[in-house]
């Protein structure tokens, strides 16, 4: 089993290698839903992952409201790789989400991943 920092460091890298392009944000339907709200599309999710990791951003309820809103539909992959990158966007969030829910359960609101 992986762990913490393990998995912190898998998804540093991973989200590392997106090309910001922003392909995906038009194909998430949380992001059409939210009329044009970027946190919640795929590419939103992966920056709030990152800032979350890296410390610039303080975990609060909308960041997890943004994180465990997607749908796991797997648009934005598609679209990722038809432009050449190979990202497994559903799998950094649900790493995200995992990572997330474990330090909820350990320290409630003033949890940080």
């Amino acid at each position: 089993m992986k762990t913490d920092v393990t998995v912190r460091e898998t998804l540093l890298r991973e989200i590392a290698k997106c090309r910001s392009c922003r392909f995906c944000v038009d194909v998430c339907p949380t992001y059409q839903a939210s009329e044009g709200v970027e946190s919640v599309s795929a590419y939103g999710r992966l920056q709030i992952i990152k800032y979350l990791l890296t410390g610039v951003l303080a975990f609060d309820d909308p960041m997890t409201y943004c994180l465990y809103s997607c749908l796991l539909c797997r648009s934005c992959e598609t679209v990722c790789k038809s432009k050449g990158q190979n990202l497994e966007i559903c799998e950094l969030i649900l790493l995200g989400r995992t990572l997330l829910s474990g330090k909820l359960a350990q320290r409630g609101r003033n949890a940080t991943i």
